[in-house]
C-alpha cells in the first residue's frame, strides 16, 4: 500500500468513512500508523484534507490551499509567462485544457483570469487533495465561488478520455520535472507527487494527443534547462527563473523540427 487513511478517534469519522469509500483505501488508527503500514496517509481534519509522510524526517503536510496563492493573483496577472503562454489577456480568455493537473496551481491561476478550465487528474489521491482544495476555497465566499466556477475537475487520465469539447483552444501539459532540493511548499508538493505518483514516460502520448485536441496551441511547461517535450520545436518559449512555457501555435501547415 502506498497510502492510508488516519482514523483519529474511536471511531471513524463520516468524513473518514466517505473517504475510504471514495478512495477504496484501508483506515488505520492513526498511532498505529509509521513507515511499516504505508510511506504516506491522508488525514482529515478541521482545515481539510492533507497528504502526511512517515518517513522520519517529513517535510510536512501537504494540503491544496489557493489562498496562499494571492500574492501571485494579485501580482500583475496578466504578465506572468503562464498567462503570456496560454495567449490570455484582457478581452480574451481561451478555453483551455490542463491535462495533467496536479495540485491544481495553474489551473486555478488560468480560472483566476477568467478561463474556463477543464482540468484533468487521473491519480484518485491527488485529485482527493485537489478536490478538497476547490470545495474549501469555494466556501470562502461569492467571489472565491465565482472564481473556481470557471474550474472543471475530471479524475481521469487524460490519455484514456473519449469524451473532450471540440471547443478547446489550449492544451496545457506540466509533466513532472526534477525539482532542487531547495524547500518551499511548491517544491515539497513536487517531491511527494514525484514519489507517490511515480516517474512517467509518457510525453510523446500526451503531446500526440494535445496537438490533435488543441484548436490553436499547445503549452508545455519545463524545467529551464529541460529538453524540448517533442521533436518539435516550440514556436515561442517565455522562460522564467525556474521553469519556461513552450508554445506550439498549431495555425500552420507543420510544426518546424529540431532537425530541420
Amino acid at each position: 500500500m502506498r497510502v492510508v487513511i488516519a482514523q483519529i478517534l474511536a471511531q471513524p469519522s463520516d468524513e473518514e468513512n466517505e473517504l475510504k469509500r471514495k478512495l477504496n483505501l484501508p483506515l488505520f488508527r492513526l498511532d498505529k500508523i509509521d513507515k511499516s503500514i504505508a510511506p504516506f496517509f491522508l488525514r482529515v481534519d478541521r482545515n481539510g484534507l492533507a497528504l502526511h509522510s512517515t518517513a522520519e524526517i517529513s517535510p510536512g503536510e501537504l494540503r491544496v490551499n489557493f489562498s496562499s496563492l494571492r500574492f501571485r493573483v494579485n501580482n500583475a496577472l496578466f504578465k506572468q509567462n503562464l498567462l503570456k503562454a496560454v495567449g490570455a489577456r484582457r478581452g480574451r480568455r481561451p478555453k483551455i485544457l490542463d491535462a495533467t493537473a496536479g495540485l491544481g496551481t495553474d489551473s486555478f491561476l488560468l480560472a483566476n483570469a477568467g478561463c474556463s478550465v477543464i482540468a484533468f487528474e487521473a491519480n484518485p489521491v491527488v485529485f482527493a487533495l485537489l478536490e478538497d482544495g476547490v470545495m474549501r476555497y469555494k466556501q470562502l465566499g461569492i467571489k472565491e465561488e465565482k472564481i473556481v466556477s470557471n474550474l472543471f475537475l475530471k479524475n481521469e487520465d487524460f490519455l484514456s478520455t473519449e469524451s473532450v469539447s471540440n471547443e478547446i483552444e489550449v492544451v496545457y501539459l506540466d509533466p513532472m520535472f526534477p525539482s532542487k532540493p531547495k524547500a518551499a511548499q511548491a517544491k515539497k508538493g513536487m517531491a511527494y507527487l514525484q514519489e507517490l505518483v511515480g516517474k512517467n514516460n509518457t510525453d510523446a502520448k500526451l503531446f500526440g494527443l494535445a496537438t490533435d485536441i488543441a484548436r490553436n496551441r499547445v503549452v508545455v511547461k519545463r524545467a529551464k534547462k529541460s529538453p524540448f517535450m517533442s521533436m518539435a520545436k516550440p514556436t515561442l518559449s517565455f522562460k522564467g527563473g525556474s521553469c519556461r512555457f513552450d508554445v506550439y501555435l498549431l495555425n500552420r501547415a507543420t510544426l518546424p523540427r529540431i532537425d530541420s
